[in-house]
């Protein structure tokens, strides 16, 4: 498998490994940048169940599914829904 990059517009957010394909859903593991920090409040509001999530209380950037992609190692870029990112390294996602 190629080696493949996460990306907020043109932010480096990760690196990824570990690929597995779960239905819809693609499962790894990120190696976060120092750039995802920012990210970690908004990304542990998606991933609580229990949480009533507030749009209101994050940049509408970081909601628009169109800001988010996977780069490969050929920079070929594909377009992403907002992914799920958990503290203990794993992400999950669903190509556009």
């Amino acid at each position: 498998m190629r080696s493949l990059k996460l990306y907020f517009l043109n932010e480096f957010l990760g690196d990824i490994s570990n690929i597995g394909i779960e239905g819809m859903w693609i499962t790894a593991e990120i190696t976060p940048s120092k750039n995802i920090v920012k990210f970690n409040d908004f990304f542990a509001a998606i991933i609580e169940e229990e949480n009533d999530f507030e749009e209101t209380n994050y940049n509408e950037e970081w909601l628009d599914d169109n800001n988010w992609y996977i780069m490969d190692d050929e920079n070929t870029r594909k377009g992403i829904y907002i992914p799920a990112v958990y503290p203990d390294g794993k992400i999950n996602w669903r190509w556009r």
